[in-house]
């Protein structure tokens, strides 16, 4: 299976000053071709393809001769992306591409000729050797190729492709109300149906005031003054903080239910996140709270630790219907966050209540001929697993004896 591990880079001056020239070389690449595919569509011509728009490369090394200092597998990378993008457009699979800005997010391609040195704590790529990393995880498997990023606050990274030995585990096909949960989103906290409950951390919230007053000195600066580019910079290195606070809080609650060996199935609701942007006085809460990155981490995770995601309706009332008695209580108000059932007398946590109904909207909508669960064992994972994590003992036999076949990279 191929797996992707991301480290922070620390690169000398000369190799920033390479990553640059790599930058800028992809991105005037990627737009010349764009420039090329859009003209010639407007001159009555078809989609061009790949290959043609790859033989571009020679023409444009005549016209910029400085484009040729960088690798020119990465400039090819680029315009086959230009090309993938302008094809999906053409097939109306995606809108239009638009031109790579040079303040937007950079980076670069290497298919070929990469490594990772362990011993020295090293990465490598074509025409950049030796660059200073912090491989804090470690793999076992052959490395297909490494893209180079650079973030906001100037932050390198390494994105290293491995084809590693670890295989994706099947999910149950039985599915029972022991070994299942049922997840509720809100803006405060992540609730299960067996009683845990993970409190968003709020990181804009709690960022908002130092961000207020460091854009408002932003706003002050002259346009393109070096005090400005020093204040942006401040700028992007606060919103990254709340972006890795975000993920950092996301990555860990997603890795503790997928790696759960009690829960082989989690029901969660199919919210549609971009409505729920429309709403002014939520849309900033609703975005901090990154309802959909939290589906994408458990969705991909659940595929590799074989963890049944399922979603249930997303108009199921299941903060309004009492997990006890089913009365369905209408008049329930946002703002309400407990509430008592009329019928049966039932106090209720508005949040706990709503993630017991969706476990049970889910059970109901399988097919009934799910009745029994074999214990699975929580599948093998590498270095970076918790040492919280619950294992069983069949798991641990497969990680004592998973590197026996396999060595690392050197």
């Amino acid at each position: 299976m191929l797996r992707a591990y991301k480290y922070r880079l620390y690169p000398t001056s000369g190799q920033a000053e390479f990553f640059a020239k790599s930058f800028g070389c992809c991105r005037v690449a990627y737009n010349r071709t764009l420039d090329y595919m859009s003209m010639f569509w407007i001159g009555g011509g078809n989609s061009v393809s790949r290959f043609a728009a790859q033989a571009q490369l020679v023409m444009l090394k005549e016209v910029y001769p400085w484009i040729g200092e960088v690798n020119s597998q990465s400039l090819q990378y680029a315009i086959k992306q230009c090309a993938d993008a302008f094809r999906n457009w053409w097939e109306h699979r995606a809108d239009h591409p638009v031109p790579k800005r040079k303040d937007a997010r950079q980076s670069f391609h290497n298919p070929q000729h990469c490594s990772v040195d362990w011993k020295h704590g090293t990465i490598s790529v074509p025409k950049c050797k030796d660059i200073k990393a912090v491989l804090h995880r470690s793999f076992y498997g052959t490395v297909k190729d490494i893209t180079i990023s650079k973030e906001s606050g100037d932050r390198y990274y390494a994105s290293v492709l491995v084809d590693t030995a670890i295989r994706e585990l099947e999910c149950d096909t039985v599915v029972d109300d022991k070994t299942s949960i049922g997840i509720d989103l809100n803006c405060g906290d992540i609730v299960c149906s067996d009683g845990r409950r993970y409190t968003n951390p709020k990181a804009l919230l709690k960022a908002e005031r130092r961000l207020r007053r460091q854009q408002r000195i932003l706003s002050r600066r002259q346009s393109g003054s070096k005090n400005r580019a020093k204040q942006k910079h401040i700028v992007s290195k606060c919103h990254a903080k709340v972006r890795d606070t975000r993920h950092d809080f996301l990555h860990k609650v997603t890795h503790e239910l997928t790696h759960d060996s009690q829960v082989r199935t989690i029901f969660i609701e199919d919210l549609n996140v971009k409505g729920m942007w429309r709403n002014h006085h939520l849309a900033k809460s609703v975005s901090d709270a990154a309802f959909g990155e939290f589906v994408r981490q458990l969705t991909y995770k659940g595929q590799w630790y074989g963890v049944n995601v399922v979603k249930i309706d997303r108009w199921d009332p299941s903060s309004k219907t009492c997990s006890v008695c089913g009365q369905i209580n209408r008049g329930l108000k946002l703002s309400q966050r407990d509430w008592t059932c009329v019928c049966c007398g039932t106090h209720h946590d508005r949040d706990y209540n709503a993630s017991v109904n969706i476990k049970s909207f889910g059970l109901m909508a399988l097919p009934p001929d799910r009745r029994e669960v074999k214990s699975v064992d929580c599948p093998p994972v590498d270095e970076r697993r918790s040492e919280n994590a619950l294992r069983s003992s069949d798991r641990m036999n497969q990680e004592k004896f998973r590197g026996v076949t396999d060595a690392p990279v050197l």
